[in-house]
């Protein structure tokens, strides 16, 4: 698959609504003619189906066809397979093999192999599995690592959505035809499929395919003697889990030769895959890990007050889903993660509270955390954050209206919004604080001072509270102490080429210089782009002796940011206050997820239009 279709296809994903083809080729990287392309040739394999809706307004995706859907060709001459078949070779190959040997088994021309072999070696360095690249002139290339990290780099390389429903077997044959035949793929398959069911245990369809193919790789290599011989870690793994079991099954069934490390590997790798298997209360034996884990939640309760650490159930649930992964991630098994990116957008701010866990605990326990897994992590506190509670928000209600007319428009707000408590009725606007209440309301059309016009928490609402009422109280819910961060904000044009020197010109630029090595430790844990041209760069939200402030950055040109191209920069130094980072995360969410919203802000001259344009897609 083309790695622009693919990079398209993730852009289209983080959309709600149509594209056009110019903003699309933006944030692709490519010529609006190449997008058209593109979009022909993913629905030409959709089997006759559209998986990308095209009309007068531009592109958008089907996403309840997406996971389903054959995506890409199966095309010999594609890249993927190719670099595949480049990889096989030289791990099947006991020393250095020359490029002219290559290019001879695999019928290409030297100055082509060379090429594709310069390819795959800054693929495997991406990967970052433990093989290595070795070359010697005149004598050859070679990879070199342990067994399981052949095996493990070998499965990455191939492109995974060539794998439809309807043609899964003759696809993989058509692929694998090296590693097996069609009779053994047909029963091997069916004996994976038995195994699920025996063990209860379920599957979504890409992890379906990841383990068959996992399953063809490790039965041809084991059936020629190529054994895995050493783990990183294998002392705390307990033959009650259930993946430990699953393993067990699979090599018996498989006829392998059942090697403490092979079984080991293998349950390993079962725990890197979202299996839906039962597997309750199962925690690993290793007590001093397990404290470990506990501290770091402790401590993420202190900054962040949600209750992952005094919530027993909470606690328990997100330790034993760290602690099963630590040994696959100690053996660089990749984290399967296919909604890593629709998960980092969506849950902006549990997804930050996952990288400061993980940070605290690539600290304790030196290990180095893949995006993937911070993203599954996300899901875990996104549950915690949604059970939690909003507070109570003191509300002030101003009317001049008859007191049935009031009782009736206080039961009414009161009944749609479970979280507010009209706690004091008023005639007029001079008599009360406002600083006193977290939300002001009023049925008064004229207010006496131009001051009011411009207070955050004031709010007009009609005599019968309706619709559009609802709709702006919500508003002000929705981000509770983030209006004024935007109104206070610096608004900075720049021109940096990487995301570090953007980060670091911008706190200069607002005078917070002495934070920018916290924001460049985030950055290296977890790139903090969020899709549509914009990044949300900010500490890890441990408590500073600052006020809550916003910076923002408009830069010349695109950035590469992650795996984004970046202009708008939105800096956010935390709160101490949970509910306004929660709050500022959500708006910010509100505001990247429209594309056409993040168009006219990075169109903006100066702060005055900046804050016209956010506060106009807020409803204000």
């Amino acid at each position: 698959m083309n790695k622009n279709i693919n990079k398209m296809l993730d852009v289209l994903l983080q959309q709600k609504d149509f594209i056009t083809n110019k903003q699309l080729s933006e944030l692709v990287g490519v010529t609006e003619r190449s997008i058209r392309n593109y979009v022909a040739k993913v629905n030409e394999l959709s089997n006759g189906e559209r998986l990308i809706i095209s009309t007068a307004k531009g592109y958008k995706i089907d996403k309840s066809k997406y996971d389903s859907k054959d995506i890409s060709e199966n095309d010999s001459d594609s890249d993927d397979e190719i670099l595949f078949k480049i990889a096989l070779l030289l791990i099947n190959s006991t020393g250095y093999t020359q490029i002219d040997v290559i290019a001879d088994r695999l019928s290409y021309s030297s100055e082509s192999i060379r090429s594709k072999i310069q390819k795959l070696f800054l693929k495997i360095k991406q990967f970052d599995i433990g093989l290595s690249f070795e070359s010697k002139i005149f004598t050859g290339v070679r990879l070199v690592g342990s067994e399981e990290s052949k095996r493990l780099v070998l499965e990455e390389l191939v492109p995974l959505k060539i794998f439809s429903k309807d043609k899964l077997i003759s696809r993989l044959y058509n692929f694998f035809n090296e590693m097996t035949n069609i009779k053994e793929l047909t029963k091997n398959i069916k004996a994976i499929d038995n195994i699920l069911t025996a063990h209860n245990c379920t599957v979504e369809y890409w992890t379906y395919v990841k383990l068959i193919i996992h399953m063809i790789i490790m039965n041809d290599r084991i059936k020629n003697q190529n054994h895995v011989k050493e783990l990183a870690s294998y002392e705390n793994v307990v033959s009650e889990f259930a993946e430990y079991k699953l393993a067990s099954d699979l090599i018996d069934t498989f006829k392998l030769e059942r090697t403490k490390e092979e079984l080991l590997s293998l349950t390993y790798y079962l725990l890197a895959l979202p299996l839906d298997i039962t597997n309750p209360k199962i925690i690993l034996n290793d007590e001093s890990t397990i404290s470990t884990i506990k501290k770091t939640l402790f401590k993420a309760e202190k900054y962040f007050d949600i209750p992952v650490y005094s919530n027993e159930n909470y606690q328990n649930q997100i330790v034993n889903h760290i602690a099963r992964l630590l040994n696959p991630i100690k053996e660089k098994i990749p984290i399967f993660n296919p909604y890593f990116t629709e998960l980092k957008h969506e849950y902006l701010f549990a997804y930050s509270i996952s990288s400061f866990i993980y940070d605290d605990l690539k600290k304790r326990l030196s290990l180095s955390i893949p995006e993937s897994e911070i993203a599954y992590l996300s899901i875990h506190i996104q549950l915690v954050l949604n059970e939690g509670k909003d507070g109570i928000l003191k509300v002030l209600l101003i009317v001049n209206n008859k007191q049935i007319e009031t009782r009736l428009i206080k039961n009414k707000v009161e009944m749609f919004f479970q979280n507010i408590q009209i706690v004091k009725i008023v005639h007029d606007f001079e008599s009360v604080d406002f600083e006193k209440f977290d939300l002001v309301l009023t049925t008064i059309v004229e207010y006496p001072d131009p001051k009011y016009y411009t207070n955050d928490k004031l709010i007009h609402i009609s005599r019968n509270f309706n619709s559009m009422d609802i709709q702006s109280v919500q508003r002000f819910i929705s981000t509770v102490g983030t209006s004024n961060l935007i109104n206070a904000a610096d608004y900075f044009r720049i021109n940096e080429d990487s995301n570090i020197s953007a980060i670091e010109k911008l706190l200069e630029l607002a005078g917070y210089s002495s934070l920018f090595t916290n924001f460049k430790d985030r950055e290296g844990m977890s790139s903090t782009d969020v899709g549509n041209f914009t990044a949300l760069p900010h500490p890890f939200l441990t408590k500073f002796s600052y006020n809550p402030h916003v910076i923002i950055g408009i830069n010349k040109s695109n950035i590469t940011w992650g795996n984004q191209k970046v202009r708008l920069i939105i800096v956010y130094i935390p709160s101490e206050q949970l509910e306004v980072n929660k709050g500022f995360f959500r708006d910010v969410y509100v505001h990247t997820n429209n594309l056409d919203t993040v168009l006219k802000l990075l169109e903006t001259k100066n702060k005055q239009d900046f804050i016209s344009v956010w506060n106009k897609e807020r409803g204000y």
